[in-house]
């Protein structure tokens, strides 16, 4: 009775945080529900899990067969993103120009379903994959981006961060689960495994953060109650994450979300605030001198030492090299999602080895072969250039592409998170566009807030041109 009471009272105040945060956030477009319906779907469970029927299981047959109700929610939010966007006059010439690195890249993942080994099955993986970018958009034209990209990871977080803790202590069946291989208990709250716990929580917390850090700069403009309130619940919620992530103890969320955080932080300190350009060059030469120190002193092994781990990054190691060698096409791979559903090559993996490379660039090679890994290094390159120039232009949105960037480098050295459906994949995909709205001035605070008094301010890339005219509302 009382984890019921205590379940209901988590959705109550979800109810009562998401009603907060429409009367503040004005000036977006119901529209936002549709991505905001996605990454949650993303962060958590499937549709079907959730509903209690036409679920999956984690086996060769479902992983093929899929689930009707998971197909349907999935098309029915890509229709919908699909609609609005045509209703929003989306120039896709325009966009596809500017964002050419992203579209070949996906355009090879799509020929790739040709030689698959189950064309069909893989050209649905493909178009629900593809659905990403179609979503994303719909945060990308609006009037306000930015806003609208810290409404729906924060509206997310209101919900999943605090139901997973509930989850875990009060639903043990729902929220906790024995590991396979190790038999040992993991929390994984609404996920069904404690790293996409972890990535949950490293998208939703690097957001909310960012949104605490908006709050705190215009809370001048806004009312001094009501904002420190707002301030307070972000604040617990980032406290709740981080408890989360000692809970579920995923090392590579915990990693990102430290740099990340670092990185959001450090941009508030004047000193760098007004050398942003200077961003990525710093960047470089810390990656460069962290492998100098690493050849001199090991010092990659003492901090994956430091953080628990051994230099096999918990048999991830061993997992690569059995990929590695188990024989597909060095050069085209084996098909879009093919590899883990081909019997031929799922025949030659020991039991320990079940449903993903824990490798983003693995995974890419293994679909895609070494075309694949280059036109991924080529959207990777052209996505860090456009990051670099909208350093040089200043503004929060730049600071935080650039943060998402990081973490998307690094989280992919150990978990897949690239055209895997996955709430970082889909959150670099919006730091990757980064603007597709209708072109805006750049405006002081003063003046979004004297045109949205309840709203906090926002501006978009004002040297880029527009893709999407006149957006619905």
């Amino acid at each position: 009775m009382t984890s019921r009471l205590i379940l209901f009272a988590c959705l109550a105040m979800f109810w009562w945080l998401i009603k907060r945060d429409i009367a503040w956030r004005q000036g977006l477009s119901r529209a936002i529900w549709i991505p905001t319906l996605w990454v949650g779907i993303l962060a958590s469970r499937p549709l079907s899990t959730w509903l209690g029927f036409g679920g999956v299981r984690e086996d060769l047959e479902s992983a093929t067969a899929g689930s009707p109700i998971d197909m349907l929610g999935y098309l029915s939010l890509i229709v919908a993103a699909a609609v609005v966007l045509n209703r929003r006059r989306l120039n896709w010439g325009v966009l596809i120009n500017r964002n050419w690195p992203v579209f070949l890249f996906y355009g090879y993942l799509l020929v790739s379903v040709v030689w698959a080994n189950n064309p069909f099955v893989s050209s649905k993986r493909w178009f629900k994959e593809f659905g990403n970018i179609l979503v994303g958009l719909v945060i990308l034209t609006e009037v306000n981006p930015e806003q609208a990209l810290r409404a729906v990871f924060v509206r997310c977080g209101y919900l999943l961060i605090p139901l997973s803790l509930v989850f875990i202590r009060y639903f043990p069946d729902w929220g906790r689960r024995y590991n396979v291989h190790s038999g040992e208990l993991e929390a994984i709250g609404v996920t069904f495994q404690k790293n996409s716990l972890g990535a949950m929580v490293l998208v939703c917390s690097l957001v909310i953060l960012w949104d605490w850090f908006e709050l705190q700069r215009t809370r001048h403009q806004q009312g001094g109650k009501k904002r420190r309130l707002d301030s307070g619940v972000r604040l617990a919620l980032l406290a709740i994450a981080v408890y989360l992530l000692h809970l579920c103890d995923s090392k590579t969320s915990i990693v990102c979300l430290m740099m990340s955080a670092g990185i959001l932080t450090a941009t508030r300190l004047p000193l760098l605030r007004k050398r942003l350009a200077a961003l990525s060059g710093l960047a470089v030469a810390g990656i460069a001198g962290f492998f100098i120190l690493d050849q001199m002193f090991g010092i990659k092994e003492m901090v994956v030492q430091s953080l628990g781990r051994d230099m096999t990054f918990t048999g991830r190691t061993d997992v690569w090299q059995v990929l590695l060698k188990v024989g597909t096409d060095p050069l085209i791979g084996t098909g879009f999602c093919s590899f883990w559903d081909d019997p031929s090559f799922q025949s030659k993996l020991p039991y320990w080895v079940a449903f993903s490379a824990h490798n983003g660039y693995l995974e890419i090679y293994l679909g895609g072969g070494l075309v694949g890994l280059c036109l991924l290094a080529v959207m990777l390159g052209a996505t860090g250039v456009r990051i670099n120039r909208s350093l040089a232009r200043g503004g929060d949105f730049a600071v935080m592409r650039f943060a998402v960037f990081v973490v998307t480098l690094i989280a992919n050295i150990s978990e897949s998170n690239i055209a895997v459906m996955t709430p970082v994949g889909f959150l670099f995909l919006l730091a990757a566009i980064g603007q597709a709205g209708p072109e805006r001035a750049r405006q002081p605070a003063g003046a979004s807030a004297a045109r949205k008094p309840t709203g906090p301010s926002g501006g978009g890339e004002a040297d880029e041109p527009a893709v999407c005219s006149q957006p619905s509302r």
